[in-house]
């Protein structure tokens, strides 16, 4: 099955195809939304199996049987996992789930996170092969339970796009290059449709670090604002080499931190010392803020709970620097962006730093991340790339024009 969007929406095809995806009445999709799982699955609504028993997978159980719903097993293709039960629930092999369940059940695919290459066609393809004849995306299912299931990343109601269509369409315009331009409208597509399948596949290049859209430069005074376990450090070594005049790593989560610090103390003596470490989350103020920390990736500032970590803003980490002005930042903090944009704007304005800037981690950051960048600085040339499989890790970097490849005005 494919979701009915407005006649002409087949293919990517840029300006057109936005716009006739964004003349959907905003009443019309929410009409969609409700009903695009239950069309797909016809009478089979209640009688699921969740492909995928790891992390989405148990929290579409919960999601579920909060709405009411237990599903019939999970299914997995982690032979450790077979026999097993993951809360409460059996955990079968794809085969013999699709031997039980394949004729009179809907499947829905509840594999999706980062670092991984699979995407929605290789299980759809698996299970159809085994005999299943209704496999669905988990989009679908949220938008049926909406409540209990959105928003999650970049995953929400078509509607609530819709809702936004002005500053959608105004961002189209903001890109530098067609690359990005078409990547923008598959990404809309995709919160549109909830079918993954038009999306294109990452990259080549480093995260952060891509050639095309910037020329590298020696003596970067660089911001890491989410530095994890110094992946991107690591990463920044690999490709550029010790580059940079100063480093400043900062990462809240303390399992997160004490990795980075050993990082760091295995570099040699020289290289050590133009790299700091700081303990601060990065957002719209200073002062201090609750923070979910699970030495994780998916780390975060949060509400209520969690432990209590400093907060700044990038404004206010100057004096810090000893008056070197950053020619390098790159923010990915787990749906933090846009404050820590609204924290940056002297910054930004006066110091016009190279930025790296996650917008995947909610739906509109995909055109409200762009927009702010370019309230801060028209000057600005942005470019959109994956760096990941089905829209993770989609970075938006904001370039200054002495940095855009083929491009040599002053700033």
């Amino acid at each position: 099955m494919t979701v009915t969007l407005p006649a002409g929406v087949t293919a990517v095809d840029g300006e057109a195809s936005l716009e006739a995806m964004l003349a959907e009445p905003v009443e019309e999709a929410r009409v969609r939304e409700r009903g695009t799982f239950e069309m797909a699955a016809r009478h089979r609504t209640e009688r699921i199996v969740l492909l995928g028993a790891g992390g989405l997978g148990r929290r579409t159980l919960a999601g579920l049987r909060a709405a009411g719903v237990e599903p019939l097993a999970f299914a997995d293709n982690r032979a450790s996992s077979h026999g097993s039960t993951v809360d409460g629930v059996e955990v079968l092999a794809p085969e013999d789930a699709s031997a039980r369940f394949g004729a009179d059940a809907v499947f829905v695919v509840t594999i999706w996170g980062a670092g991984s290459t699979h995407r929605f066609a290789h299980s759809r393809d698996q299970l159809v092969a085994l005999g299943c004849d209704c496999v669905v995306p988990a989009a679908w299912l949220f938008w049926r339970y909406a409540e209990q299931l959105l928003p999650f990343y970049a995953l929400d109601l078509p509607s609530r796009l819709l809702e936004q269509a002005t500053e959608v369409r105004t961002c189209y315009e903001s890109f530098a290059d067609e690359r990005s331009r078409a990547e923008y409208v598959t990404q809309v597509r995709w919160r549109l449709t909830g079918d993954p399948g038009g999306l294109a596949h990452p990259v080549g290049e480093a995260q952060y670090l891509v050639t095309d859209v910037a020329v590298p430069a020696d003596g970067d005074v660089v911001l890491d604002c989410g530095a994890y376990d110094g992946d991107t450090l690591r990463s920044w070594m690999a490709v550029r080499g010790p580059s940079f005049r100063e480093y400043v790593a900062m990462e809240p989560d303390p399992q997160s931190r004490a990795r980075l610090a050993a990082c760091v103390a295995a570099m040699d003596d020289g290289l050590r010392q133009r790299v700091r470490v700081l303990p601060y989350s990065v957002g719209g103020r200073t002062g201090t803020a609750t923070f979910s920390a699970s030495g994780s990736l998916s780390s975060s500032l949060g509400e209520g709970g969690g432990i209590e970590v400093e907060c700044v803003r990038l404004d206010d980490l100057r004096d810090e620097l000893g008056g070197a002005s950053p020619t390098f930042v790159k923010v990915d903090i787990e749906g933090a962006e846009l404050d820590a944009l609204a924290g940056a704007a002297s910054l930004v304005r006066e110091c016009r730093p190279m930025i790296a800037i996650a917008a995947y981690h909610r739906q509109d950051h995909l055109w409200r991340v762009p927009l702010a960048v370019r309230a801060l600085w028209p000057g600005y040339a942005l470019f959109l790339r994956p760096h990941n499989e089905e829209g993770w890790d989609l970075i938006l970097y904001a370039v200054p024009p002495d940095r855009v490849p083929g491009r040599r005005t002053a700033k």
